[in-house]
């Protein structure tokens, strides 16, 4: 159960502070709440070894202007992917993901790369949203690219918010995939400029030109932006496809649970094979145990999180 996985996360934020960090915290509560640092100490949360300068490069791959809201927490998703992800490419180990296989068979990183570059909190410009989708791990080269998606405690993918925003006619949606409340396109999404729809059809089997009750993409709206962003994007060489790293141990990822049922959905309606695969922190983890330089990680990861390699 959700809150048993929870409790059993927390334990091991809250021991990890008190070794390390306890004067550093915001003073809050302890009951319920993973510890959470003060602002003059957020980038403690990133694990890194004891070399200063290797210390401070993997700090800097994410700059404090693209954090997220919640960073400081001790169970931040955007710190974990930070200090695993940030690791890999501060110590140059990209070839380490060469023998990676995501659940479905396929590679989960690359089959064959070379030039491969990480970027962090990479955003899409070309949908023309107001907000660009910003993909937390960009792997790139000049025929692949994968958008990894880092997870841990969430419970779900993000949906879309536009069935909760009826302030603003034109923009009202009530979950269906259709015209309504006066305006013209059968998104709000669409009506203000955005781009999804025009792309969308390409990947799922969503037609843009009828309408659907409900709207299939409302759902999983994460997912599918992901896939945009990996996917089709204008004057790319190749295709790319989605990458979900997500906690074994999060019943939300098992049967019917809430993420596990948005995955299902998407995977059922993608076009693409391969446009969406996923991989667990405790599988990548092992393929990590390889690099002795990572052992710090290794062995942090396991002492803040619980995360041990599978």
């Amino acid at each position: 159960m959700y809150s048993s996985y929870l409790d059993s996360v927390l334990q091991d934020l809250w021991s990890w502070a008190d070794e390390h960090h306890q004067a550093k915290l915001d003073g809050g509560r302890r009951q319920n709440r993973p510890p959470v640092l003060a602002t003059e100490f957020s980038s403690l949360g990133v694990l890194v070894p004891q070399d200063a300068s290797i210390s401070r490069a993997i700090r800097a791959v994410i700059p404090a202007s693209k954090r997220h809201r919640w960073f400081r927490s001790l169970k931040s998703s955007q710190a974990l992917s930070q200090s695993i992800f940030g690791a890999v490419d501060v110590f140059n180990c990209l070839d380490l993901l060469q023998v990676v296989r995501a659940e479905c068979g396929r590679p989960a990183f690359f089959e064959q790369g070379s030039g491969l570059e990480l970027e962090f909190e990479h955003e899409v410009r070309w949908l023309a949203e107001p907000r660009p989708t910003s993909i937390d791990v960009l792997l790139r080269g000049s025929r692949m690219r994968v958008a990894i998606e880092c997870k841990f405690t969430e419970r779900e993918f993000g949906t879309c918010s536009r069935p909760l925003k009826p302030h603003a006619s034109e923009q009202h949606c009530n979950g269906n995939y259709e015209v309504q409340s006066g305006r013209h396109e059968r998104c709000a999404l669409t009506e203000i400029g955005i781009q999804y729809w025009r792309y969308l059809p390409d990947l799922f089997e969503w037609a843009a030109h009828r309408d659907h009750v409900p709207c299939p993409f409302g759902e999983v709206y994460q997912l599918a932006r992901n896939a945009l962003a990996a996917g089709v994007a204008p004057g790319s060489p190749a295709p790319g496809h989605v990458l979900v790293v997500y906690d074994a141990r999060n019943p939300e990822f098992k049967a019917h649970g809430r993420a596990e049922q948005q995955w299902r959905s998407a995977l059922a309606s993608c076009r693409v094979p391969g446009l969406l695969r996923r991989l667990s922190w405790q599988r990548l983890l092992t393929a990590l145990t390889r690099a002795s330089e990572l052992a710090y990680l290794i062995e942090g990861v396991e002492k803040k999180y619980g995360l041990r390699p599978a």
